[in-house]
């Protein structure tokens, strides 16, 4: 048989390179075995992936280490200094001072040299197994350079103290930055936080989940400041277990909101989201509903309620009851008129009564919805034969319990 002729060897460079860079470096480093045409390719990628990276112990942490200096120094010696993406995706089962003493040192040195090279995404996603230490608590610290960094345009962060820079200092700003996302970040304060969403002007995804702060400020000095917060580019907000009370009205702008209602918000914040289709929120507070009238074409709904840990402390001395269900005086525009898909989750989680009037007071008025979904692990049957008794608005209407 004739050799097969090898027509993606005689592909150019910069399109063999664009290949590498759907892979994890690791992977791309191993096409240098294929042939000579392959040898140095890796080095010109300009995606630097070190995800679904486990190091067990101290021996794992030293060897990732060699090998990514050893990847620099590679690039550097050929002269190779563009670098678009560099990503760190590491689960760590070793000890909290391995991590803090061998891993950190080395990170900050990696960020340093990327941000030098005006890198444009940056992903630092670290993972500690089996942690005895709540979240929040002795995260290592954030290497600063990457806030002196103009070309960022995502930026990602898991696991880390933000510490030792001042968001209000002078030139600070991520101009170009459209992508932030923060997971277990702790802050000084609330301001630095909104600092932060400050100086993003061309915000448009931001996700937030376990932000934390070390200190207290009063809200008077941070309403002095922040009154006027607006992320006018902001399309995509996912805000969860997030200890700031980030103005509601800076996410006017947003199609997509995932937002967790406390007592702190109030109607007066609420601007009208002309552009919100696709809501999250949690339904515990009688405040949700005032949210609704402010989303006059939302067409996906997704209600969920509290965790057993927040229903836990209202319930303790002191704490208040969730209160009857009572059906608005009036009906938000978009039930009528938008509602396509409506999903209620942890259904009878606290009072299986003043849920199925929930369900039936959005059944009964949502003319266009398609589907209904319920999803509850307990009362199931009562659930379904209480649901099926409802008239509904909309005679297409699927209804589904799980």
């Amino acid at each position: 048989m004739e050799p097969c002729e090898d027509r993606i060897s005689n592909l150019p460079d910069d399109i063999l390179c664009h290949i590498l860079s759907f892979n994890p470096t690791k992977n791309a480093v191993t096409t240098s075995i294929l042939s000579k045409r392959w040898t140095h390719l890796w080095r010109c990628v300009p995606i630097l992936d070190f995800t679904d990276i486990k190091l067990r112990d101290c021996e794992s942490i030293l060897l990732f280490n060699q090998f990514v200096d050893y990847f620099m120094l590679s690039r550097e010696a050929t002269g190779n200094h563009s670098i678009d993406s560099f990503i760190v995706d590491v689960e760590y089962a070793a000890s909290r001072n391995h991590v803090t003493s061998l891993s950190i040192p080395n990170l900050a040195k990696w960020v340093n040299l990327v941000v030098q090279r005006k890198v444009k995404n940056l992903h630092l996603l670290l993972n500690l197994l089996n942690d005895p230490i709540p979240p929040g608590f002795l995260l290592p610290k954030l290497p600063n350079t990457i806030f002196s960094c103009k070309t960022l345009v995502t930026l990602r962060l898991s696991w880390f103290h933000v510490k030792g820079f001042s968001f209000s200092s002078v030139g600070f700003g991520f101009p170009l930055l459209k992508t932030l996302h923060l997971d277990r970040v702790m802050f000084v304060d609330e301001r630095e936080i909104l600092l932060l969403l400050d100086g993003c002007p061309v915000l448009q995804d931001f996700k937030s989940s376990d932000v934390y702060t070390s200190n207290v400020v009063t809200e008077e000095s941070i309403n002095q400041v922040f009154h006027n917060l607006s992320l006018s580019k902001l399309i995509r907000a996912d805000i969860i277990d997030v200890n700031c009370d980030i103005p509601m009205k800076a996410l006017f702008n947003s199609e997509f909101l995932r937002i967790q209602l406390w007592e702190a918000y109030t109607p007066y914040d609420l601007p009208t989201f002309n552009n919100l289709t696709h809501l999250v929120i949690n339904y515990y507070l009688d405040m949700f509903i005032e949210v609704l009238h402010h989303c006059p074409k939302l067409q996906i709904l997704e209600l969920y309620q509290k965790t057993q840990v927040d229903w836990d402390e209202e319930n303790t001395e002191g704490g208040k009851e969730q209160e009857n269900w009572v059906d608005p005086k009036s009906t938000p525009q978009f039930l009528s008129l938008y509602l396509r898909t409506c999903t209620i989750r942890d259904f009878a989680f606290v009072d299986l009564q003043h849920d199925l009037m929930l369900a039936r007071y959005i059944l009964n008025n949502a003319r266009v919805l398609q589907t209904m979904t319920i999803w509850s692990d307990k009362e199931q049957p009562q659930i379904e034969k209480e649901l099926s008794l409802i008239p509904m608005a909309s005679k297409t209407c699927q209804l589904s319990v799980y």
